[in-house]
């Protein structure tokens, strides 16, 4: 790709010191790319997720004892050495084995209430990354368990930032590196259907972008075993900006809805801008949800985005399921020619 395709839109992202969804942005640090030893490595990707109930704390069995989870402390076998991230339904933490690999432990919050359905979020993530064949762009599962009634998932460690992350320090590696990232993503994509899982929350923050420029996709408590035909399912959750309109809607849908947030993620990789007008996020998502609104054209911001990869993205983007492509396979067979990989 030529490396103008990031030069786009400066003006209007920073007008007011506020991001794209209205969010101040003062307090960003600056960022550089030597990175410190131990940077963020792998991050609770939705630390706003809402759950069914308020967090009340936990009360213990008396066989449970109490545990604290401190640097240079010990959770069973392994030693912590870093909080790395905290989010709505766990903590992640660097850490090494007994053999003294380096590994991502995430512990759930023992905070939840009898109603809520944040440990039955963790527990599904931690099902669905088990049955995942090894790829390189999807972070590896190790382990789950419970310590001490403390619920945990032991994930490859990958040292890097989340794409939401890069995309605010405007780290200078991502137009380096921007096709690697869109092939990256649709590989990791393309494996996860072909293991019959939809992922349903692919946005920015699930994307982890390693030092040596891999895109690793991570997060899979919402995701789902892709249904035969299109189907409603009980539980929603996920962001609705990135999100297949007939998902938000509560319709039935299949995996053309990760088709539908592919495009919605490599638009915004492309132009720094969502698909959707409005100022605020509730005006972007009605503009979403409207069947008539026309998607504004990614060329309109970048003018260096190939006509044919602008026509896929539009493709992608179809309101209608039965307008886009089918599964990510048909979509990287296409996206192969327009880059020209082979």
């Amino acid at each position: 790709f030529p490396r103008q395709w990031r030069k786009q839109c400066c003006a209007q992202k920073h007008a007011g010191n506020v991001n794209q969804d209205g969010n101040c942005m003062s307090q960003v640090p600056e960022y550089s790319l030597n990175l410190p030893p131990r940077q963020v490595i792998f991050i609770e990707t939705n630390p706003l997720r809402r759950l069914d109930c308020p967090a009340r704390p936990h009360r213990r069995g008396k066989q449970e004892a109490e545990i604290q989870l401190v640097e240079n402390g010990k959770f069973g076998d392994y030693r912590l050495l870093e909080r790395i991230a905290q989010g709505g339904l766990a903590t992640i933490w660097l850490v090494t084995d007994p053999d003294g690999r380096s590994l991502a432990l995430r512990v759930m919050h023992d905070t939840f209430g009898s109603g809520s359905n944040g440990p039955a979020l963790f527990r599904h993530g931690c099902e669905i990354m088990a049955k995942l064949a090894p790829h390189r762009n999807v972070i590896a599962f190790h382990d789950s368990g419970k310590i001490s009634g403390r619920e945990y998932a032991v994930l490859q460690y990958v040292e890097g930032l989340n794409l939401r992350e890069m995309n605010v320090r405007e780290d200078p590696m991502l137009e380096e590196i921007l096709s690697d990232m869109i092939i990256d993503l649709c590989a990791g994509l393309v494996h996860l259907h072909g293991q019959g899982i939809m992922h349903l929350d692919l946005k920015p923050e699930n994307l982890i972008i390693s030092r040596g420029g891999t895109l690793y996709l991570c997060d899979f408590d919402t995701a789902q075993v892709i249904p035969d035909s299109p189907m409603k399912f009980e539980r929603k959750s996920g962001t609705p900006l990135y999100m297949a309109p007939e998902v938000v809607n509560g319709w039935r849908f299949d995996q053309r809805a990760d088709v539908y947030s592919f495009g919605v993620t490599i638009y915004e990789m492309l132009t720094q801008v969502k698909p959707f007008e409005g100022q605020t996020t509730k005006e972007k998502l009605t503009n979403q949800l409207n069947p008539k609104y026309l998607i504004r054209k990614p060329r309109n911001f970048n003018p260096n985005i190939p006509q044919l990869l602008e026509d896929l993205i539009l493709k992608c983007l179809e309101y209608v399921p039965e307008k886009r492509y089918l599964t990510m396979g048909l979509m990287a067979r296409d996206l192969h020619k327009v880059l020209g990989v082979h």
